[in-house]
Parts: structure tokens; sequence; C-alpha cells
């Protein structure tokens, strides 16, 4: 495998990993400075959204000044965090009064072919992305402008919106309430919602309505908010607009020359190290380089050899169980062109016990400080990891005690992050015409 010559240590890898420190947008209403730090949220996508509704008392935590950013919702939770949000407090002004009637009747009873059903929901019920989001939606009295179809349609699961929550979540894409980590192709409109993901459709509810100013395009958390655009004078067909920074969608006809199949494998390489070892809950930004060109029917080189594919390595989790690490690509650059929002991921890297792990294993390894806080309580010192990275993200190492696992992710990007088109991809024409 290739890699630099000289493994940079300390700060210098920190820098060429990419990795940047997560800031903060300012906030519209006269507020003191955060007053809410909760402190399992340092190294967390959601960080932006959370910590100035925390600052205003929008939302609260838990003992521990913790906030359990990926527990699940139920449909008291999300009640009071409504009415807090946008009923009762007094320090937040909204250019239109929200009708929480409309949205607790929509959360208090299940829905059958677009009508309220008879079926009242428990306090305890859990809520889907999709329950929430039409709730809010219903409160703003948001209704469509454009139609669904054409709005939806960069969505690859569009097909698996309920039929009751299609214009509700039409409208939520138009206005930029929809956040999606960490993909914005996918709506996930049958997940169970986080109170991560409450926290963040939120915020950019407020910011709608003029309570909050918007992320900073600097922000990471940002490239999660999807804005939907359609043109008029197109075909619906998904586009990925090279001057599209925004975190959102265009939408035109593209030539089929230029289309790379879903489906279609991307080989990688990654130059700074052999594998990359991450803590639970860490989340890692990497570029790799595509191993191989990438071309059409004719020949054509599409996405050639050396692109950059710009992306994040994220934990997954089922419930409150930590899975492993995937990676998910943000944006691919070819040449002097950049694509934003990609439909592009790998397969999960499960974790690994500490105690299974070798020296071997880890040689010329990349290990995050917090990964190797973990490899030496639980090994007492029996590893003894060579090259050390700064700590992801934020620069924080995440305190032991809010780890829910003892489990790494080893990932060794050749063979793990090999990379797959969720959906049709086009480019803007052909890199090169030789085979």
């Amino acid at each position: 495998m290739n890699r630099s010559p000289n493994f940079l240590s300390g700060s210098a890898a920190f820098l060429a990993l990419g990795m940047t420190a997560t800031t903060l947008a300012p906030i519209v209403i006269s507020a003191p400075a955060f007053a809410a730090t909760f402190t399992d949220i340092r190294t967390h996508w959601a960080r932006p959204f959370i910590e100035p509704l925390g600052a205003e008392n929008i939302i609260t935590g838990y003992p521990g000044n913790k906030f359990n950013p990926n527990d699940p919702v139920t449909r008291a939770q999300v009640t009071a965090m409504l009415r807090q949000a946008f009923v009762n407090n007094k320090n937040i002004q909204l250019s239109n009064q929200f009708d929480i009637a409309a949205a607790e009747n929509f959360i208090n009873y299940t829905y059958e072919d677009g009508r309220t059903s008879r079926t009242r929901l428990r306090s305890t019920d859990k809520l889907t992305r999709a329950q929430v989001l039409v709730a809010i939606t219903k409160g703003l009295g948001l209704e469509p402008t454009n139609a669904p179809e054409e709005v939806l349609n960069n969505f690859t699961d569009a097909s698996k919106i309920p039929d009751y929550a299609v214009d509700s979540i039409t409208a939520a894409t138009e206005h930029g309430l929809v956040v999606s980590y960490p993909n914005v192709a996918y709506i996930s409109p049958a997940k169970i919602a986080t109170r991560a993901d409450v926290a963040a459709f939120m915020y950019q509810a407020l910011v709608h309505e003029g309570a909050f100013s918007p992320l900073s395009s600097r922000v990471q958390a940002s490239r999660y908010i999807v804005e939907g655009t359609v043109d008029d004078n197109q075909a619906s067909v998904p586009y990925n607009n090279p001057n599209n920074s925004t975190g959102g969608y265009n939408q035109t006809r593209q030539n089929e020359q230029y289309r790379i199949a879903q489906g279609t494998l991307i080989n990688v390489r990654y130059l700074q190290s052999d594998k990359v070892v991450v803590a639970p809950g860490e989340t890692l930004n990497m570029t790799l380089l595509v191993a191989d060109d990438i071309r059409n029917s004719k020949g054509e080189v599409l996405i050639p050899r050396d692109s950059q594919i710009q992306g994040q390595v994220v934990p997954r989790y089922s419930g409150s169980q930590f899975l492993g690490g995937q990676f998910v690509a943000q944006r691919v650059v070819v040449g002097n062109r950049t694509y934003n929002n990609v439909n592009l991921t790998s397969q999960l890297v499960t974790g690994q016990k500490p105690n299974d792990v070798s020296q071997q294993t880890l040689q010329n390894s990349a290990i995050s400080a917090a990964a190797q806080v973990l490899l030496g309580r639980v090994t007492g010192g029996r590893i003894n990891p060579g090259n050390i990275l700064g700590s992801v993200l934020s620069g924080q190492i995440p305190n032991p005690q809010q780890q829910t696992t003892n489990q790494l992710t080893i990932i060794d990007p050749e063979t793990d992050l090999r990379l797959t088109f969720g959906n049709d991809f086009y480019v803007n024409g052909v890199a090169s015409s030789t085979r």
C-alpha cells in the first residue's frame, strides 16, 4: 500500500486528516453565553444545534449534565420540547404563532390513509423522524409550494415516506427544516427519531421563524441540512451541482453519457497509514483517493484515479448499542470541480474488543488519542501504539465513563472502505477519452 514515507504525529497529523474544531453560529435573540454545555455532545455531529437550544432552556438534559443525543424520543418528550421551544419560552420571538394544538393533535394519534385514527398514542410511544417533522410543520402551518415528486426526488428512500407525511415533509424540505445525518440523500422517515434529530429539526424551525441565525457554512453540521430547489425548466433528474455548497441539492437534465450507475463500486487508497483506529462514538474526517479510473461504457474516464473523496467515518448504533463505523462521503473532487452531497458509502466496519487486538494488528496504524486511552486502560499497557493522532474533531478525549462500550473500530481503508454509489451520479463531462 502506498503511504507517506514519514507519518505525521501530534498536531501535524491532526491537520493532515482535515480535523477541525466545531464552531457555533450566533443567535439572533439576545442571550447569555451557552449556559448548558452538555458533557456528552463534545464530539457529536449535532452539537451546533443542541448547545444553543440548551442555552435558552429550550431543551434540558439528564443528571450529570448529559443530553443523551442518541436516545430515542417519546411522544411525551417531543410534546414537551415543542411547547418549550415555541410556546412557553418568553425569550423566543417567532415571526408566526406556532399552532401547538395542530402539532399535538397529530402526535397524539396515529394516522391512517391521511386521516386521524381513533388509536391514541401512549406518552411512552417512540416517534419516527417523519412524525416529528410532520408535527413541527403542522405547528408552523407550512404548506408545499412545489409538487412532492419534484422536491422529494433527490431522496433515495423517498418511496418510504408514508402518505400522510408526503406534503408536510415536502414543505419541511423546501423550508430547510430537514436535517439528515450522515447523508442528506436519505430522509429515513421510518427511523425512530433521536434527541439529536429533534434538536436539529427544532433549531432549523427557529431559523425559519427568524429566532436563530442559520449555521455558518464553515460549521461541519451545516452539511447535513437538506434544502430543496427545483428548476421548473428542466427534467427532474438527480444532479450533483459542483457549485452547490449549501448542503442542499439542485435538479436538472443530464447527459446519459456522464452517468455513473447506482451500485458502482469505487476502490480507494489512503496515504496516511495502513490502518486507522478510533474509539466508540468518534467521528473522523478522512480524505480518500480513487484507486482506479471510473469509466463509462465508451471507455471515457468520468472520475480519474487519484480524485479525492472527502467524508467521515461515523459511528453506527442500534438503539444505544454501538455497532461500528461507516465511511460516508460528503463530496467528490474531480480536477477543479467539486460535487457535493454524494450518496456514496462504505460497508459497516464492526468494532473489536481491545483484548482481541494484537500489537501486530496495529502495525503502521494511526490511532486516535481516545483509542489510545481505551487501549491502555483495557490492556494495562500490553499494547504500545507507535503513531498517535490528536483526538478527533473537538480536540477532546472522551470521558471514559461516558463510553458505553470498549469496542474499537480498526479500519483498513483499502479493504474496508470500498465505496458504493447509492443512486445514479452524474458528472459534468469526461476527464479522458482513452481506454
